[in-house]
C-alpha cells in the first residue's frame, strides 16, 4: 500500500497548497508543532515488523515471526491516546477494522484475487503456499470477509490490487493528517493598502 500512501499524501499536500494560495495564506511551520503522544511505540513496532519480515523472507519456516501484527496493537494504542485529532480517529477506525479481520483469520489478512488480474493464478498459489508473512488467500472459511482485502482496484490503476475497508479509513487518515498539518501551519497574508 506504499504507492497509495504516497499518492494520498501528495494529493492532500497539493490540494492544501492550492487552497492556501487561493485564500492568500502562507505556511509558517514555526506556528505548528506536531505532537503525537507515544510515537516511540510506533517506531519500535515498525522496527519489529520490518525485522520480522526480513527474517521471514530469509527463512519462512520461523512461524513465531507472525507476531509482526504487533504493529496493529501499537497503532491502536497511539491513535487512542491521541484520539482528539481527526486523523487519529480515522487511523484508529481503520486499524481496528483491519485487526479484526487479521485476528479472526490466523493473524493474516485474507486477500481476494479476482480472475481479472493478469497473474491471478500465480498470486493465489503464492498466498496458498504460506510464503507471505502478512497475507493469505480469501476462502469460503474466511471470517469477516467484508473486512478483508476485497475492494478491487483494477487496471488502468497502475498497481492493480485489492484493499480493505480499513485501508480506506487509513488512507483517509493520511489525507487528513496532511490537511491538519498544513492548515494549522498557515497564516493569513497581510496586505496593507497605503494611501499616498
Amino acid at each position: 500500500m506504499l504507492f497509495e500512501i504516497i499518492f494520498f499524501s501528495l494529493l492532500s499536500i497539493t490540494i492544501s497548497i492550492v487552497t492556501l494560495l487561493i485564500k492568500k495564506r502562507t505556511l509558517d511551520f514555526n506556528k505548528y508543532t506536531l505532537k503525537i503522544k507515544g510515537y516511540k511505540i510506533l517506531i519500535l513496532a515498525a522496527v519489529i515488523q520490518i525485522t520480522a519480515q526480513f527474517i521471514f523472507n530469509r527463512n519462512n519456516s520461523i512461524q513465531i515471526l507472525s507476531f509482526n501484527w504487533i504493529i496493529y496493537i501499537a497503532i491502536l494504542y497511539v491513535s487512542l491516546i491521541n484520539i482528539n485529532k481527526s486523523y487519529m480517529f480515522l487511523f484508529f477506525g481503520g486499524t481496528l477494522l483491519n485487526f479484526t479481520a487479521i485476528a479472526s483469520n490466523g493473524f493474516k489478512m485474507p486477500v481476494y484475487i479476482p480472475d481479472s488480474f493478469i497473474d491471478s493464478e500465480i498470486q493465489r498459489l503464492f498466498l496458498l503456499s504460506g510464503k507471505d508473512l502478512i497475507h493469505t488467500l480469501l476462502t469460503e472459511d474466511t471470517k469477516f470477509k467484508f473486512l478483508c482485502d476485497i475492494i478491487t482496484l483494477p487496471s488502468p490503476y497502475p498497481f492493480p490490487k485489492t484493499i480493505s475497508v480499513g485501508d480506506i479509513f487509513l488512507l483517509a487518515g493520511i489525507y487528513a493528517f496532511w490537511q491538519d498539518l498544513l492548515f494549522n501551519s498557515s497564516i493569513e497574508s497581510k496586505h496593507k493598502i497605503t494611501n499616498n
